[in-house]
């Protein structure tokens, strides 16, 4: 193991923090390092992958539900979990896993790069009917074209 002091992380060196509850310049002392400004950081140095006992498949994401391999039911639908990600030896190969487009809405998996997209979001909100701003993404009324809305986030 290695340690090292680094600049601390929660109150940028200064040792105290001010946030919304000290007001008119009040400041705590900064639990992390307690003030000092620094803390101490302990890390191995990186030897390469390592591999974990009993995975079978490596999905992107869980997009919030309970995965499993093999057939998962998602509301109205079951997906063979089996055919989405990819195996384990395949990702330890460098192969990554792709979104499970039967759960997840573009919106769901990846609102970063939604925004990236000109107009995606805009889309997304007439689309629903209502700004998506602040609601619940399953909650989204095209939950049943979702193959429209991943040719519109791939058509980019």
């Amino acid at each position: 193991m290695n340690t090292i002091k680094i600049e601390c992380p929660s109150c940028n060196g200064t040792g105290v923090y001010a946030g919304m509850a000290e007001r008119e310049g009040a400041a705590v002392v900064c639990v992390t390092c307690k003030g000092s400004g620094c803390t101490i950081y302990t890390y191995k140095d990186f030897t390469g992958l390592k591999t974990a006992k009993g995975i079978k498949r490596v999905y992107k994401h869980g997009y919030g539900y309970f995965i499993s391999t093999g057939d998962v039911v998602f509301g109205a639908i079951t997906v063979n979990m089996n055919k989405e990600g990819v195996s384990y030896s395949e990702f330890l190969s460098g192969k990554k896993p792709n979104h499970i487009e039967k759960i997840a809405c573009p919106m769901l998996a990846d609102q970063h790069e939604c925004q990236k997209i000109k107009g995606f979001n805009d889309e997304c909100s007439e689309l629903h009917g209502s700004s998506l701003l602040g609601i619940n993404i399953n909650k989204c009324n095209q939950q049943a074209n979702k193959a429209k809305c991943w040719d519109r986030f791939y058509r980019r």
